[in-house]
């Protein structure tokens, strides 16, 4: 199957699924993703800048942009973790960034601690004005962006929700990874 009608499959997926087509923020499905650096506050190259976009390369993963951080961000964040834990087996990543930059730092040290996290926790280096807002068109009036992708190209945008809604990039997450087995 071409890569061109696997991106049309899920995209038609996710639009039964819910996921709207219209994004307000983050690439649309499609996009392919660049490569950005970003401060590693918990993962396995804490104290550094890297870029997980290329240490997940081809591997299905959800790469989450979160505004701010907060209780909502939190729980979301444990609902990323949880969903990385189930489908860790089949090579699934996720990261969590925080866009508000080093401000976030402490916290994300102590949510990955206390909540046992382990997916990667990470800042934008330059916070809201960092080039990674600009490249992935991450909108500064929303508060949360899920680009759920796979081989280095967005699959599913899941923008904008609350905690009780992360069933949408759960179930993004899945159909991906459905498909991946299905070729």
């Amino acid at each position: 199957m071409s890569v061109g009608k696997a991106i049309v499959g899920i995209a038609l997926c996710s639009a039964a699924l819910g996921v709207s087509a219209q994004v307000s923020s983050g690439l649309e499905i499609g996009a392919p993703t660049q490569s950005i650096p970003v401060m590693d506050v918990t993962g396995p190259y804490k104290g550094r800048l890297i870029c997980y976009v290329c240490e997940f390369q081809d591997d299905p993963n959800v790469l989450a942009f979160f505004r701010s951080t907060g209780d909502e961000t939190a729980q979301l964040i444990r609902d990323l973790n949880e969903l990385y834990l189930a489908n860790k087996d089949d090579n699934f990543e996720a990261v969590a960034t925080i866009i508000a930059g080093a401000e976030a730092k402490d916290w994300l040290a102590e949510l990955g601690e206390s909540e046992n996290i382990e997916i990667p926790l990470v800042y934008l280096r330059r916070g809201p004005q960092d080039v990674a807002v600009r490249l992935y068109q991450l909108n500064p009036e929303v508060e949360n962006t899920f680009l759920v992708t796979r081989n280095r190209f967005v699959t599913a945008n899941v923008s904008g929700i609350g905690p009780g809604e992360f069933g949408l990039v759960a179930d993004a997450a899945a159909q991906m990874l459905a498909q991946q087995q299905d070729e």
